[in-house]
């Protein structure tokens, strides 16, 4: 008898182990396709986004590659408009009209012509405009064809319409007025308590 025993072969996909990370393998990429399809079919595409950003000297390319501007450089924010929109709507001669509502709480609206399925605009405060208003409190888009139908909306998180107090103030008077007769004390005369 032989007390050293001849190596057995192992077949290596006979193999637990290589059954285990086969089964391993295929479970990843079973979970991984699952992800998948559920991240792109949640996806919608958005018609319109916008963005804020700071405009100072580092956003100039001359200060990138060391050469500074020796003139003032801008200081200020900008909004970015980004969009896409389909051949069908593009054909409709659409508009993108930015609402801004400063600091200052005073208010701008422009607008600018969309000739392409996809682009952006940009609309800047610098400078002295931008130490007069303060800068960009919120703002509001809108995508609106020719027809003055609202294709797409975006809004900021605090965006909110003003009241104009000044226009209705003749009105808000009267009513006050009213409500202040109405609603009057009655005069009586001061009483003393006796003691």
């Amino acid at each position: 008898m032989s007390l050293l025993r001849t190596p057995r072969t192992i077949n290596p996909k006979n193999s637990k182990f290589f059954r285990r990370k086969q089964l391993c393998n295929g479970l990843n990429f079973r979970a991984l396709l699952f992800v998948l399809f559920f991240a792109l079919a949640g996806c919608g595409q958005t018609a319109l986004v916008l963005h804020q950003q700071k405009v100072t000297s580092a956003y100039l390319a001359s200060t990138n590659v060391a050469t500074p501007d020796p003139r003032t450089p801008p200081n200020g924010q900008m909004i970015i408009a980004e969009y896409w929109l389909p051949s069908k709507v593009r054909d409709l001669c659409p508009i993108l009209r930015i609402h801004i509502l400063y600091c200052d709480c005073t208010q701008t609206c422009v607008e600018f012509p969309i000739h392409s399925r996809v682009g952006y605009e940009t609309y800047c405060v610098l400078n002295n405009e931008f130490k007069k208003t303060g800068g960009f409190l919120a703002y509001k888009a809108e995508i609106i064809t020719g027809d003055g139908e609202l294709y797409a909306d975006w809004e900021h998180q605090l965006w909110v319409k003003l009241i104009d107090i000044e226009d209705d103030s003749d009105e808000m008077s009267s009513t006050v007025l009213e409500k202040s007769i109405q609603a009057s004390v009655i005069e009586t005369p001061f009483c003393k308590s006796q003691s």
